[in-house]
């Protein structure tokens, strides 16, 4: 499956089980739809990039799904099936001026934003979100798009 948004294209595939192997190699794939035989590599900072091209690329699988983000600016995907888990750390990355729908919309898109900013020195406590963007302590701020795929909510962010 591909979504095109104004931004970014969004490449997307079912996890055949849940295996990391299974992550790996469903993510391969989806660089072989958006490159060809381009090569995924990994920053030291665990930052994904293809070897050779330009564009900006953020990975994520979760809720049975492996989403590959292609932009020609810094990126950030995430995408989460609802699980209770998140109530229970919700104090570890919500912060009192937060404001999203739900634990889930945070969850998401500060696991977005904080791909999309490359910086190691933030936490997620550190983004501050709100409806529709999300700002870090370097006074940076990003939009941040939802999308509902099934059960899973899929956020990509982009710096504004």
């Amino acid at each position: 499956m591909v979504i095109e948004l104004p931004y970014c294209t969004l490449y997307m595939s079912r996890l055949e089980g849940s295996a990391r192997e299974h992550e790996r190699r469903a993510v391969k794939a989806l660089v072989k739809e958006a490159f060809g035989e381009a090569e995924l590599a990994h920053a030291d900072s665990g930052a994904p990039y293809i070897i050779g091209v330009a564009e900006h690329v953020s990975v994520s699988h979760g809720a049975g799904l492996a989403v590959l983000a292609v932009s020609d600016s810094a990126v950030g995907v995430d995408i989460e099936a609802p699980r209770s888990q998140l109530e229970r750390v919700a104090g570890k990355f919500m912060r009192a001026d937060d404001e999203c729908e739900s634990l889930l919309h945070a969850w998401t898109a500060k696991e977005a934003v904080y791909k999309a900013a490359g910086s190691d020195s933030i936490t997620i406590h550190d983004i501050a979100v709100a409806a529709g963007t999300a700002r870090i302590p370097d006074g940076r701020e990003f939009a941040v798009e939802y999308q509902v795929i099934g059960e899973a909510l899929l956020a990509v962010a982009r710096e504004i």
